[in-house]
């Protein structure tokens, strides 16, 4: 019998497990695949490392919260580097250098954005003032949105001058608070908003709740780090402390069904095996909840299969590959987003994508002279499972990336090594993502944060992290609320 059973080896269920085997309790942790990280994971093809999906490195600066937990475990924190610019934004008639460092980034913005620099820098101190109070409150590891009166009361606890200050931007949007600064209507910066948003918040500003865009906005400012071998390095460190303080991390064993049990809850494994724990984690994605229940404990959650279902949520088209590293000899960014001005609100199926390059001198990750890269793009799910022609699809979007790279950067297409492209059927092979959803849902509405996931399943013990639950997606998001249920299971444990 194990004090706690962690289903999914993602960075939300490995800071679980982790900071519950530090409290002192018996954990196994199960992963079906043969790689941790779930989606901020590695794999390995032609003498390249690939980075699963997620590759920005956050939370690791002093005080982040990857920085805490690595130092409460008395980890010491792979190597890394610390980004100057976060990342090159791409636009057809300009390239906008998005600096970490605040006042570096005003400048910028007065650069790049036609308009007094004031009314930019205002709303940017709207950003940090706002995201600094959510940072605040989500630090507490609080239940959000509560589910139970022990929730509210925690909740109220944490009320105070400072949080009172967010609820203004609890009921408006990113494009309420643009409007306030006399900024909707400014084209190119809304455009370039909507760039950020879609890649952390997973919507636009228009639909994006303010207090979690803004959140989202002032995490790149904290600290964006680049970190040698990929974050798949953090995942082993997290999975080597649990295996070292007596913890048990199954490689390769698919959680099948769970049921309750006389003294807790009893998990079908590989081969019928079966193990037995008094509280259990998810970390398998919300898509997948009532799939890996037995049909009595499913009838026991809130969630409902029904409305899960309609919930809208973005799968991925992502290529990786390998690159001649000349290509790319006159930057030193590591990451690059192409932006369609000329489509602002189509930000999907290559309208918005990202470009992550591995360092010129990691050797884990490409070999000498080589370069491993990703590019990544929202899509929409259905058409990949429907389509009579997913080849030519998966073809015509793979060339129409690749295209865009070449036209910024010159000799792309030439010198390609390695060019794997993948789906969203790939990522539910793969990944075991249902329907190959990825990045949690996406907010449609200045409400719609009230309808989010917590981590409380509804079924007393048991509970989910990840990015399909608050505070959402990224490695920053999902360690949080792996943190968030580790509390809430430790309570049952005592």
């Amino acid at each position: 019998m194990y004090d706690a059973a962690v289903v999914g080896a993602g960075f939300g269920g490995l800071a679980a497990a982790a900071d519950l085997t530090y409290r002192g309790y018996k954990v196994v942790v199960f992963e079906a695949s043969n790689e941790l990280g779930g989606s901020a994971g590695k794999f390995e093809r032609s003498g390249y490392r690939f980075q699963s999906g997620a590759t920005v490195g956050m939370g690791f600066e002093p005080g982040g919260v990857l920085d805490n937990l690595f130092e409460r475990l008395g980890l010491e924190k792979p190597p890394m580097k610390k980004l100057d610019i976060i990342m090159d934004v791409h636009l057809p008639d300009r390239t906008i250098h998005y600096y970490r460092d605040r006042h570096e980034w005003y400048k910028e913005m007065s650069r790049v954005f036609e308009g007094p620099g004031s009314t930019f820098e205002n709303f940017y101190d709207e950003v940090f003032k706002v995201g600094q109070l959510v940072d605040q409150l989500t630090d507490k590891l609080p239940v959000f949105p509560p589910r139970t009166m022990g929730d509210y009361a925690y909740l109220l606890t944490l009320v105070n001058e400072n949080s009172l200050r967010l609820l203004p931007y609890m009921t408006q949007t990113v494009e309420d608070r643009l409007k306030k600064h006399g900024l909707d209507q400014h084209r190119m910066f809304r455009t370039f908003l909507n760039g950020e948003l879609m890649d952390s918040v997973q919507t636009s500003v228009e639909k994006c709740p303010a207090f979690l865009g803004f959140a989202a906005l002032q995490t790149f400012h904290k600290g964006a780090f680049a970190v040698h071998g990929g974050l798949a390095e953090s995942a082993a460190k997290l999975a080597a402390y649990i295996r070292e303080h007596d913890g048990t991390i199954l490689m390769r064993h698919p959680v099948h069904s769970i049921e309750k049990g006389e003294a807790g809850f009893i998990l079908h494994s590989k081969r019928r095996s079966t193990f037995q724990a008094r509280q259990v984690i998810l970390n398998n994605s919300v898509h997948n909840l009532h799939d890996t229940l037995t049909e009595d404990l499913s009838s026991q959650s809130y969630i409902r299969p029904r409305k899960e279902t309609a919930k809208k949520a973005w799968g991925a088209y992502i290529i990786h590959g390998g690159v001649d590293a000349d290509v790319f000899q006159n930057t030193d960014v590591l990451y690059h987003q192409f932006i369609d001005p000329h489509h602002p609100d189509d930000l999907h199926n290559g309208g918005q994508f990202l470009l992550s390059l591995s360092e010129p001198e990691d050797r884990l990750m490409a070999p000498e002279g080589k370069r491993s890269f990703t590019l990544s793009t929202h899509t929409d799910i259905t058409p990949w499972w429907e389509s009579d022609h997913y080849e030519a699809e998966k073809r015509w979007m793979k060339e129409k990336l690749i295209r865009t790279v070449e036209h910024y950067f010159g000799g792309f297409t030439d010198q390609l090594d390695v060019v794997l492209p993948g789906t969203p059927v790939t990522f539910e092979k793969w990944l075991r993502r249902k329907d190959g959803k990825v990045g949690g849902y996406a907010p449609d509405g200045k409400y719609s944060w009230l309808s989010s996931y917590s981590i409380r399943t509804g079924i007393p013990d048991l509970y989910q992290c990840g990015d399909t639950v608050f505070p959402g997606a990224g490695t920053l998001g999902v360690t949080l609320s792996g943190l968030m249920a580790a509390k809430q299971a430790a309570k049952g444990l005592k």
